[in-house]
């Protein structure tokens, strides 16, 4: 007699472990929702952690009307949560990722739809099902990138189990893609705007350019015959007094002769801070050509710029010039002149050149009077 074979229970396969393959398949969201590159492309729209915007909150609005939920959320899944850049509904302003049913809906193309969370064992014990008013229906568009990273969802949620209508599924996705249209509107703002900014900051290094002498970086001989026209109007307007210095390195060319051009600049540099130092915020002071310097002294007197001139002689005589040895000591010819406003400026310049000559006739190192 042949043994009996019981067919009901011998050839069925076993029962799957629903615990088990629920615990893969949150391992799996982990893994994608803790992945750099994804993470990087998320960081890049700095989007975290911004107020809430209109823009956002609209498309939450028409995704919960088209279908019809309670609950609709803009969400963005980081390293450890999940955060709500939109929240129409119940819900906090972020969840841990633990908690987050979105980071399973990065794991696939489309709209990721779960009828019922309290029937699947991914989601079961989530708070949002077992609190007292509980949610039961999920669906989510993920938010993916023209480069092909899901930063997070466009979802809906609802308290009864359902389902979507392929024609809802569509809308979702659609709105989704609004979502990230948005983010890369924002990210094309953001680079538009610090273009304008760079922008902005390199037409103001040509200003300074354009109006600076590059060596010493103080005013260049356009700049500053153009601060003495406006100085010359401001006096013939009844401004008060001015004076202008004019000031030639002496012995110059013999410093580029016997130590080098490379000294010659250093000399050059030298005198540029002292007079920096010397003179008064107000002054102007301009590399007038070569060695030759021009400084403009509003509201002063002649008396007040012989003092000025003076206090020039005596920091050159402290000051050598940097890596010349033996220590070389600059000395300074100077013509020095009130801006009289009935002068036109190109005779009064002409006049300052000739008592700066009269000074190096004499002996150089020294200032001559107009």
């Amino acid at each position: 007699m042949l043994p009996t074979h019981d067919a009901s229970t011998a050839d069925l396969p076993a029962p799957p472990d629903l615990a088990a393959a629920a615990a893969a398949a949150g391992a799996a969201a982990d893994a994608l929702a803790k992945n750099e590159d994804r993470l990087q492309a998320l960081a890049r729209y700095a989007i975290l952690d911004t107020p809430m915007e209109p823009a956002f909150d609209e498309l939450a609005v028409i995704a919960g009307h088209v279908c019809g939920a309670a609950v609709a959320l803009v969400s963005f899944v980081d390293r450890e949560r999940q955060w709500f850049k939109a929240v129409v509904g119940d819900m906090p302003p972020e969840t841990p990722l633990d908690q987050s049913v979105c980071r399973h809906a990065l794991l696939q193309p489309g709209v990721f739809v779960v009828p019922d969370l309290a029937q699947d064992p991914r989601f079961a014990s989530m708070r949002i099902v077992t609190q007292a008013h509980p949610l039961r229906f999920y669906a989510g568009a993920p938010l993916v990138t023209p480069d092909g990273y899901a930063l997070g969802t466009l979802c809906v949620l609802d308290h009864q189990p359902r389902d979507l209508g392929e024609r809802e599924r569509q809308m979702l996705a659609a709105l989704g893609r609004q979502v990230v249209r948005l983010l890369e509107l924002g990210r094309a703002n953001e680079r538009q705007g610090q273009m304008l900014v760079e922008l902005d900051e390199a037409r103001r290094q040509m200003s300074v350019l354009a109006h600076t002498d590059a060596l010493t970086g103080l005013a260049n001989r356009r700049s500053f015959t153009e601060r003495l026209r406006q100085e010359l109007a401001l006096l013939q307007r009844g401004g008060e007094p001015a004076c202008l210095l004019m000031m030639d390195i002496d012995h110059f060319k013999r410093v580029n002769d016997v130590h080098g051009h490379h000294a010659g600049d250093q000399a050059l540099q030298l005198f540029a801070g002292l007079c920096r130092d010397v003179f008064r915020a107000a002054d102007v002071v301009s590399r007038w050509g070569g060695e030759e310097f021009l400084a403009l002294l509003p509201a002063t007197r002649l008396e007040q710029a012989q003092a000025v001139a003076q206090r020039i002689h005596a920091a050159l005589a402290l000051q050598p010039v940097p890596g010349v040895e033996p220590p070389l000591l600059l000395t300074v010819s100077m013509g020095l002149a009130a801006f009289d406003p009935l002068r036109p400026l190109d005779l009064t310049l002409r006049t300052l050149d000739a008592a700066l000559y009269t000074a190096k006739r004499e002996g150089r190192n020294r200032t001559v009077l107009v």
